[in-house]
C-alpha cells in the first residue's frame, strides 16, 4: 500500500477542499447575515443654563422622550423619504443618560444614605436598532435625520417659535370681494415683512444654504410687494370700480372704520396716560438731583449719573425706566398715526364704493381675479422659502443649546467578516481532514482491489482500467509501451521454492518500478509479465531505459549469483510503429517480446522489424 503522504492527499483533493471551505463560509455568512442587526448611536448634550436643574431654555421641564415622539419621527421619515411603520422605528429607539463614574458613585452613595439625588444629567446616548436587511447606511441616515428633526423641534418649541404666518389662500373662492382680498393679502405681507425685519435685525449674517437667501433678501422682496404690487392692485380695483357685491363690501368697510376708531380711542388713552407718567418721572428725578452729591461733596452732573449706570452693569444698550416709557410712548404715537392714516384711506374707499352694487366688465373681473390669484401663489411660494430658511435657522440656533458630542456611529450586532474568516479557516481544516481521510481510504481500496500483493505494483485489473481509459484517446507522439517478462521465475520457484521465487519477483518489480525519469504507469500483468507506459518517450530513449535496467539487473546478479534475474524486454513507440491506439500498441509490444523470447534473442529484447 502507498505511503501515508498528507501533501499528496491535499494536492489530489485540493478542489474539494476549496469547495468545502467556500460552501461552509457561504452557509455561515447567510446564517449570520440573516440574523444581523445594526445599532446606530450618537451622543448629544444640552448646554442651556438651566439644564443642571432639568429645565429647557424657556424654563419648562426637559423631557428627553420627545426625541422619539411621533412628531419628530414623522418629520425624519418625511425628510428621508423612508417608508414603513412609524411605531416600528419608535419602539427601536432608546435614550439613556451618560453619567461619569465619579458622579454615579456619588449618586449611589446618596441613595445608600436614603438621600435624594438632585443631579440631572445633561448628556444622553440615543440609539436606534434596525434590521440587518435595511443595512448600516439606513441606520446611520435614519438616526441622523431623527436628530436633525429633534434639533429643529427642540428649537421651535423652547427657543425660537415656529413660523406660523401662513399666507391666506383661496380668498375669492371663500366669497371675499376684491378689495377685501387685497386688504387681507396686504396684512399678510405686512406681518411677514415685520417678521423678516425682526429676523434680519437678530441674524443679519445668516444665509440659508438650502434656499440661498438672507433675511435681508427676503425683506427686500416683501418690501417690493408692499411698495409696488399692493398699490397696483388697489389702483386696479378702484378703476371702475371693481366690485362683486357692493352691499357686503360697504358693510365690511364700515365695520373696519368703526373698529379703527375704537382702537384709536383706546391707544390715545394709553398714550395720554403715559404722557402723565413721564411728566411725573421728570419732576421726581429733578427733586432727587438737587441733593445728589459725589463722595467729595460735589454736585453731580447728568453725564456722571449715566456713566455710573453703565459702570454698574447696565452696559451700552442699557435703558432706564424713563427710556422705556419714552419708547412705549413713541410706539403708541406711531400706532395712533398709522391707524388714522389707514382709517382715512378706508373712508375714501368707502366713498368710492358707496351706492355701487356691482362694477366692472367681465374682462376686468377676469384680470382682477388673475392678479389676486397670482399674488396668492407668489406669497405661497415665498412662504415656502421662508419656512425652509427658518427651519435651517432653528437647526443652526439649536447648536447653542443642543450639541452632538459624537457623529453617528453604526455597530453591527454580528461581525460577519470575522465569522466569515473563522468559517473559512474552520471548513478549510475540515476539508483538509476530509481530504486526508478520503485519500487514505482511496489508498486502502486501491491496495485491496488494484495492487498485486507480491510485487506491490498495480495488478492486471488496474492495468485494464488504465488501458480502458486510454482506449478512447488518440495517443500522442513518442508514447511508448514496454512489455517485460521475468524468464526464470518458474525455474527459481521450482528449484528453491516459492519463497525465493517471490523474492526474485519482488526485487525485479522494484527495479522495473524505477524505470524512466518521468512519471509513468508500471503494472504487473501476472505470470512474471509486466507492462509499462510512458509519455514523451522516443524509441531511442526507450532503448536507453532498458539498457539502464539491464545494468541494474547485472549489479543485482553480482550480489545474488545463486538467484539471478533473467528477463526479456521489448517496446513499441507510437510514432515509430505508427500505432496511435493503446490496445494496438500493447499487442505490438507483447508480440515483439514473444518473438524475442522464442528466437532466444538478446536480453534487451531488441528485435529488427
Amino acid at each position: 500500500m502507498k505511503k501515508f503522504e498528507i501533501l499528496r492527499y491535499l494536492k489530489r483533493f485540493s478542489i474539494l477542499i476549496f469547495l468545502v471551505a467556500l460552501a461552509g463560509a457561504a452557509a455561515i455568512y447567510l446564517y449570520a447575515d440573516g440574523r444581523q442587526m445594526y445599532t446606530a448611536s450618537v451622543i448629544i448634550r444640552y448646554t442651556n443654563d438651566g439644564i443642571s436643574d432639568g429645565y429647557t431654555p424657556d424654563g419648562s421641564e426637559l423631557d428627553v422622550n420627545e426625541i422619539y415622539s411621533s412628531t419628530v419621527i414623522s418629520q425624519a421619515m418625511d425628510a428621508l423619504g423612508a417608508s414603513g411603520r412609524l411605531s416600528t422605528i419608535r419602539s427601536n429607539i432608546s435614550v439613556t443618560p451618560v453619567i461619569s463614574e465619579d458622579q454615579q458613585t456619588i449618586n449611589d452613595a446618596l441613595l445608600d444614605k436614603g438621600e435624594e439625588v438632585t443631579y440631572f444629567p445633561d448628556t444622553y446616548k440615543v440609539s436606534l436598532v434596525v434590521d440587518g436587511a435595511l443595512g448600516a447606511g439606513y441606520a446611520r441616515n435614519m438616526l441622523d435625520a431623527i436628530i436633525q428633526s429633534y434639533c429643529t423641534y427642540y428649537t421651535e418649541k423652547y427657543v425660537e417659535q415656529k413660523l406660523s404666518l401662513n399666507p391666506s389662500s383661496g380668498l375669492l373662492d371663500n366669497g371675499y370681494d376684491y378689495y377685501e382680498c387685497i386688504r387681507i393679502l396686504e396684512n399678510d405681507t405686512t406681518e411677514m415683512q415685520n417678521y423678516l425685519l425682526s429676523k434680519r435685525e437678530h441674524y443679519p449674517d445668516f444665509r440659508s444654504s438650502r434656499t440661498g437667501y438672507t433675511y435681508a433678501d427676503l425683506c427686500d422682496i416683501y418690501s417690493d410687494f408692499k411698495k409696488y404690487t399692493i398699490p397696483a392692485l388697489y389702483a386696479y380695483v378702484l378703476n371702475g370700480p371693481q366690485v362683486r357685491d357692493g352691499t357686503v363690501l360697504q358693510e365690511y368697510l364700515a365695520n373696519c372704520i368703526e373698529t379703527a376708531k375704537q382702537d384709536e380711542q383706546i391707544t390715545t388713552e394709553q398714550r395720554d396716560s403715559l404722557w402723565s407718567l413721564t411728566d411725573q418721572y421728570v419732576y421726581k428725578n429733578a427733586d432727587l438731583l438737587k441733593n445728589y452729591f459725589t463722595d467729595q461733596g460735589e454736585v453731580v452732573s447728568a453725564e456722571y449719573i449715566l456713566n455710573n449706570i453703565e459702570l454698574e452693569g447696565a452696559g451700552d444698550k442699557a435703558q432706564t425706566t424713563y427710556d422705556g416709557l419714552v419708547l412705549k410712548l413713541v410706539s403708541l404715537e406711531q400706532q395712533v398715526a398709522a391707524s388714522q392714516i389707514d382709517r382715512q384711506f378706508q373712508e375714501e374707499i368707502l366713498q368710492s364704493f358707496r351706492n355701487v352694487d356691482f362694477g366692472g366688465t367681465d374682462e376686468q373681473h377676469t384680470a382682477m381675479e388673475s392678479m389676486i390669484n397670482d399674488y396668492e401663489a407668489q406669497l405661497k411660494s415665498y412662504y415656502e422659502i421662508i419656512n425652509t430658511s427658518s427651519k435651517e435657522l432653528n437647526l443652526y440656533i439649536s447648536a447653542d443649546y443642543l450639541k452632538m458630542i459624537s457623529s453617528v456611529q453604526v455597530a453591527a450586532a454580528i461581525n460577519v467578516k470575522l465569522y466569515l474568516m473563522l468559517a473559512l479557516v474552520l471548513f478549510f481544516v475540515i476539508g483538509c481532514c476530509g481530504a486526508v481521510l478520503l485519500g487514505r481510504l482511496s489508498d486502502v481500496v486501491d491496495y485491496l482491489l488494484y495492487v498485486d500483493k507480491k510485487t506491490g505494483l498495480p495488478n492486471r485489473e488496474k492495468l485494464n482500467v488504465y488501458i480502458t481509459g486510454m482506449a478512447g484517446r488518440i495517443l500522442p507522439e513518442d508514447y511508448t509501451c514496454f512489455a517485460l517478462q521475468l524468464d526464470n521465475l518458474t525455474e527459481m520457484s521450482r528449484r528453491f521454492g516459492y519463497t525465493v521465487g517471490d523474492g526474485i519477483l519482488k526485487d525485479f518489480s522494484g527495479l522495473v518500478q524505477l524505470m524512466g525519469d518521468t512519471d509513468g504507469t508500471v503494472g504487473y500483468n501476472g505470470a512474471g509479465k509486466f507492462l509499462a507506459f510512458f509519455d514523451e518517450c522516443s524509441s531511442r530513449k526507450a532503448e536507453v531505459m532498458i539498457r539502464i535496467l539491464q545494468s541494474q539487473v547485472d549489479e543485482y546478479n553480482k550480489l545474488n549469483p545463486e538467484y539471478p534475474i533473467l528477463f526479456t524486454a521489448a517496446w513499441a513507440t507510437s510514432s515509430e510503429e505508427e500505432l496511435y491506439h493503446v490496445r494496438d500498441l500493447v499487442r505490438c509490444a507483447q508480440k515483439k517480446m514473444a518473438l524475442t523470447a522464442e528466437e532466444g534473442g538478446a536480453i534487451l529484447g531488441i528485435s529488427e522489424t
